[in-house]
């Protein structure tokens, strides 16, 4: 097979008009250049009309293709306009190499999106091929978008919401997320700006888009955040509402540091350093910690009692047994009510206040923890980029590294040998 024959394979040229003309190597410039034409009287299928037609004129263009080696790589042609008659008039044709509009080959926007779903920064990537930041951010943004748009959601039945902080200040995106479940892997469905109750509205509004129902959401797991209850209420008032574990538990953790740092001042001896043996979670205690915690939980000051109640919530939450655990959770709330630490009291009322959802968590046991996991890995993203030049550029990144996108385009990467059973 010669040269020609190679390429021309490797473009995926075979069973079409196209074939490659020359291929020509420039040491100078450090350039291979390929080029392609068709043979004369080829009939090409008109982009509206799909008829077969012939060439009306051609217009030059050019590609920028993989490396051969560690040499720039170019695919170029002369791409033939047919008329497809009234209604349709003179269009370009499309390529087997390459999406219409772009001047880069599809294996070549195909390492792009391998590059930036492996972690890398647009910046990184745009240094690693040799090109603009800005042509890299325009693949990848019509790449994310159409397979954003491709996704299934027909099968989504639990979701969980949680916000993430896009810059500073009170700028927020909603997160919308499917935990992992029936053998799915968690994945992020949609990221709206804000962090009000019309995310919620989208959310419908995008099912309703794609021909599905809003109805087929059964469960769906939130903070206490009064704006995220109303757009649940509001939108998907026939879903079960399950409070986050994590996020109540946290009520609690924030109550008890409350109370540390009122006490603190008051008797700043007893209380020095006492923070993150309080807070921490008893596997993560160092030594000296845990006897810190002991020292301060056998004293008689409030912050030691207030301990004690989070440890009890801890263990009624972790409960199997739903019905003994929602019944603890009442015994809880009334002890901690009876109490003389305002902080705490405050907690068990607000608790009582979100009873159903509260409870909806012992018996469905549905939780935040991949949603945080999650914005983890998007708060690590926004950090390596130092930030985002538009909130479209931060919503691409999110969706390409935790939306398990699946993209239409062939692979970039050599195949690897693997033994044979």
């Amino acid at each position: 097979m010669d040269q020609k024959n190679v390429f021309a394979t490797a473009l995926g040229l075979t069973g079409t008009p196209w074939k490659v003309v020359e291929v020509r190597f420039d040491r100078d410039l450090k350039r291979l250049d390929i080029d392609i034409d068709f043979a004369p009287g080829s009939r090409f299928a008109h982009p509206e009309s799909q008829q077969p037609c012939s060439v009306y004129d051609t217009e030059p263009r050019s590609w920028r293709h993989l490396n051969f080696f560690q040499f720039e790589c170019y695919v170029n042609a002369h791409v033939p306009r047919v008329d497809g008659g009234a209604g349709h008039g003179v269009k370009r044709v499309g390529v087997p190499w390459a999406r219409p509009h772009s001047g880069f080959s599809l294996l070549m926007e195909s390492l792009m999106l391998v590059f930036a779903q492996s972690g890398m920064t647009a910046a990184e990537v745009a240094q690693a091929v040799g090109e603009y930041p800005q042509r890299v951010w325009n693949v990848l943004l019509h790449h994310v978008a159409k397979a954003h748009e491709a996704m299934d959601m027909s099968s989504v039945r639990v979701i969980s919401v949680d916000e993430v902080c896009r810059a500073r200040g009170q700028n927020y995106l909603t997160i919308i997320s499917e935990p992992k479940q029936d053998g799915r892997q968690s994945r992020v469905l949609l990221a709206v700006e804000g962090r009000d109750s019309k995310t919620l509205q989208k959310f419908r509004d995008h099912l309703h888009r794609r021909g599905l129902s809003h109805e087929q959401i059964d469960v769906i797991c939130s903070d206490m955040s009064a704006a995220y209850i109303k757009g649940i209420s509001e939108s998907f008032g026939g879903a079960l509402l399950v409070f986050d574990y994590f996020h109540v538990v946290q009520l609690v953790s924030a109550a008890l540091d409350q109370v540390r740092r009122r006490e603190r001042r008051e008797f700043p001896a007893e209380l020095k350093g006492v923070r993150w043996a309080m807070l921490k979670g008893e596997e993560k205690l160092t030594e000296q910690e845990r006897k810190t915690r002991q020292r301060v939980c056998a004293g008689k000051l409030q912050t030691g009692k207030a301990f004690n109640h989070l440890d009890a919530l801890r263990s009624i939450m972790k409960q199997t047994d739903s019905v003994a655990a929602e019944r603890d959770l009442k015994w809880w709330c009334s002890w901690v009510g009876r109490s003389k630490i305002p902080e705490m009291k405050k907690v068990s009322r607000t608790i009582r206040e979100h009873w159903d959802g509260v409870v909806a968590y012992l018996h469905t046991r549905v939780n935040n923890a991949v949603a945080e996991a999650i914005n983890g890995i998007i708060q690590t993203v926004k950090r390596k980029s130092r930030g985002f030049r538009t909130v479209e550029y931060f919503v691409a990144m999110i969706y390409l590294v935790a939306s398990r996108l699946k993209f239409d385009l062939p692979d970039p990467l050599p195949a690897t040998h693997t033994k044979s059973s």
